[in-house]
């Protein structure tokens, strides 16, 4: 099975990259996201829920690029949301995330871009709440790592194009384990509410984008 995946890689990469070509018109190119797949993100867990809680993730944001020619430069800033609710446990996750990406194009009529992106900011709020002990803030570090990958299919016709793109975006975090709520303790804990495996996160995010370019 793995042989047939590479081979199908390497077949598709060989015939995309002969259909495609050199590009030599400077693009600029706007994304956003419109679908965010959904994943849970949560760390915490209820130790007395009876039921499967239910998770919503949504996103919003926006990608910048300038590419001279199969080269270019971009700017994604991405806020993801994610809610997970049980019966007794809610939490809340924000992620406000920015990346510099360094992007590479094949193509004229028909493109291909893809690339990697660097995180130079992300802001991290993760709340907690259950049933009557009130809404806690779990304190998340200051000083996260994280990259992102993406590729990109668009069609130019009349100096406009149009964009379709996906994107991933991997986050290594933790929390502050020394501010955590009463009611909370690492995971075996015998008359805890709530509990967690490990104050590290780790988070894979990924979009679906649709967007608009303009070649000059």
């Amino acid at each position: 099975m793995k042989v047939f995946c590479r081979s199908f890689l390497i077949i598709f990469s060989a015939v995309l990259f002969c259909a495609c070509g050199r590009s030599d018109l400077i693009r600029l190119r706007m994304l956003a996201p419109v679908v965010e797949t959904k994943k849970d993100h949560s760390i915490l867990t209820d130790t007395k829920e009876s039921s499967t809680p239910s998770y919503t993730n949504t996103s919003n944001g926006g990608s910048l690029y300038f590419l001279l020619k199969s080269i270019g430069l971009g700017y994604t800033t991405v806020t993801t949301k994610f809610e997970k609710t049980g019966t007794n446990l809610k939490e809340t996750t924000t992620l406000k995330t920015n990346f510099y990406d360094l992007a590479f194009g094949l193509g004229e009529n028909y493109s291909f871009m893809w690339g990697a992106g660097v995180l130079s900011g992300l802001e991290h709020e993760r709340y907690l709440e259950y049933t009557d002990k009130g809404k806690d803030q779990l304190w998340v570090n200051s000083d996260p790592v994280g990259h992102s990958l993406f590729f990109m299919l668009a069609h130019h016709g009349f100096g406009f194009e149009t964009l379709l793109g996906y994107r991933m975006n991997f986050i290594k975090t933790e929390f502050y384990d020394s501010n955590i709520p009463s009611h909370m303790g690492k995971s075996p804990a015998a008359g805890k509410d709530v509990s967690y495996e490990d104050t590290n996160i780790s988070i894979t995010t990924s979009q679906v984008q649709l967007g608009i370019g303009v070649t000059f």
